[in-house]
């Protein structure tokens, strides 16, 4: 099916290098971020307030890092015209997309951090474990995007089945906190929306897995 890289024959070749990098750091960064929020949920439901500040803030930094990586690649080598405006434009949506990851993990952690003093139901950990599992498999997409467009659509595959699982099990827990009377209102209120946001985070990972089936089909 081909690779993305190859239809940049045109344009500076060492910033073209220079953006591949930056974008495989960014997916290293998202992977990263959720498997710390994955962390952070264990130690959430284990009662570990300690440790899940030190995740909350390791979170943080990560998220503050790939800004840095993000700018870098918009300023230094896109606005450069390393490519095609069309070419640059869909870089640009790629980085935007993978962004939105590493910002959503940022939001859970800092969420459950809210509801350090409660105790969530244990199911969270196994939701935030789904949701890195998926950020795991984009990681990989994106890697193959580069060098497979076939295993690069069905790691995007695979994640579009994880975030079915997720959202399944979001819901599971949904209805234990509203049909259950063992939590009170401001609790629920809490988990609800912890749940949301760690689920978002693989809601976000599906939406660039589909950015990059696009890619894989427009080029192939």
């Amino acid at each position: 099916m081909g690779t993305f890289s190859r239809f940049f024959a045109s344009g500076d070749k060492k910033l073209q290098e220079r953006a591949d990098e930056l974008l495989l750091e960014i997916s290293k960064g998202l992977q990263s971020a959720s498997a710390k929020l994955c962390v952070g949920a264990q130690e959430w439901v284990d009662g570990n307030i300690k440790v899940l500040e030190e995740i909350k803030n390791e979170v943080i930094e990560i998220e503050r890092k790939m800004d840095a990586k993000k700018e870098e690649l918009i300023e230094n080598v896109l606005a450069k015209h390393a490519y095609l405006p069309q070419h640059t434009l869909e870089r640009h949506n790629l980085i935007r997309l993978m962004d939105s990851v590493i910002d959503t993990a940022e939001h859970a952690v800092r969420v459950m951090w809210l509801g350090r003093k409660m105790k969530p139901p244990k199911e969270i950990k196994k939701l935030a474990k789904l949701c890195w599992q998926c950020t795991d498999l984009l990681q990989d997409a994106v890697k193959y995007l580069y060098s497979d467009f076939e295993k690069c659509v069905e790691y995007t595959r695979e994640v579009d089945k994880m975030r079915e699982e997720t959202r399944d099990l979001q819901f599971e827990i949904l209805e234990e906190l509203y049909m259950e009377s063992k939590y009170p209102a401001h609790e629920i209120h809490l988990f609800s929306e912890a749940s949301h946001w760690i689920v978002k985070v693989a809601v976000q990972s599906e939406d660039t897995g589909d950015f990059l089936r696009e890619l894989a089909v427009k080029y192939s």
